[in-house]
């Protein structure tokens, strides 16, 4: 009999750092206390292709999740990522101008923080991290919003843990479940093809008996029209600001791998490299190219090259 599993970790009960998600963060009471009153309260629904926040918070929940993050911020003052926290829990609760004053005073501190930066600039079409599906480790069914993303071919997708944007990697597999021994690497590398440059990314999975198998996918970087963050233009950044991704492998509508990668130092500097050089581009990849950047890619990337770590 065939069996799933879930929670697979790469380094088991070794909390994530860098992130407000992190459990060594000075501040994770309340942003445990804040995010569990997102979690119960906050649900992205979907309808046709688009997506809809829907909130069903009374008044002292929604006062409550400012406090804790504003008790929070007390703790981090110099922690700008709570208060880009703050800003998406007052826009949650309607209050628009004060998300906006929120944002205002962070790139007073900092006037190219990237989160803070994009939504100043895009208020219109930016979505801030509370705007996404919740997902972790434990998930056993794709969220909604995931879902549907899916079908539209969106497979470098952005979920929320906590307050935390993070990638998550979702992709269709065959086949019988996995071994619950099952690792997986995953390597990014930016192809300079002729027609423009694409954000290849490869899923290697590992289990204890046979070959290792080997995905290769890619994201577009077309210039940025939408001006929104599932735009490879911004997925790109995004990798950079969490050190950790999630992959999720479905079938069937089931989930039967779902990983929390933290990145190693080796693949991190990559990613680095990639987010400086895509945030400082010029030049971009036309839509009608796609298919042929992606198949000048295959023809001359030596996949054998790619290293994981």
């Amino acid at each position: 009999m065939g069996f799933s599993f879930f929670g697979l970790k790469e380094k088991e009960d070794t909390p994530v750092a860098g992130s407000l998600s992190d459990p060594r963060h000075p501040a994770s009471k309340h942003l445990k206390a804040a995010a569990d009153i997102v979690d119960r309260c906050v649900r992205i629904e979907v309808a046709g292709d688009q997506s809809m926040l829907q909130v069903s918070a009374g008044m002292d929940d929604l006062t409550q999740l400012v406090q804790e993050l504003d008790a929070g911020i007390q703790l981090c003052p110099d922690d700008l990522n709570l208060a880009v926290a703050k800003a998406s829990a007052l826009h949650v609760c309607g209050q628009f101008k004060s998300a906006e004053e929120e944002l205002d005073k962070v790139l007073a501190k900092d006037p190219q923080h990237f989160e803070a930066r994009q939504w100043k600039d895009h208020w219109e079409s930016w979505l801030h991290p509370l705007r996404f599906p919740v997902w972790n480790e434990k998930m056993t069914a794709l969220q909604p919003a995931m879902a549907a993303h899916l079908r539209a071919g969106h497979r470098v997708q952005i979920v929320r843990e906590g307050f935390q944007k993070v990638i998550a990697i979702v992709a269709v597999v065959q086949g019988p479940p996995f071994h619950p021994q099952t690792k997986i690497r995953v390597a990014w590398v930016l192809s300079e093809t002729p027609s423009g440059p694409l954000l290849a990314y490869y899923v290697k999975i590992i289990e204890p008996q046979g070959e290792p198998s080997t995905m290769e996918a890619f994201v577009p970087l077309f210039k940025p029209t939408l001006f929104a963050p599932m735009e490879g233009f911004y997925l790109a950044q995004q990798l950079a600001l969490c050190p950790y991704a999630f992959v999720a492998l479905v079938n069937n509508g089931g989930v039967q791998l779902n990983c929390k990668l933290e990145w190693g130092p080796k693949t991190l500097r990559q990613i680095q490299k990639i987010q400086a050089d895509v945030a400082g581009r010029k030049s971009f990849l036309a839509q009608a190219d796609f298919q042929r950047a992606m198949q000048w890619h295959m023809n001359n990337f030596d996949m054998a090259k790619v290293e994981f770590e």
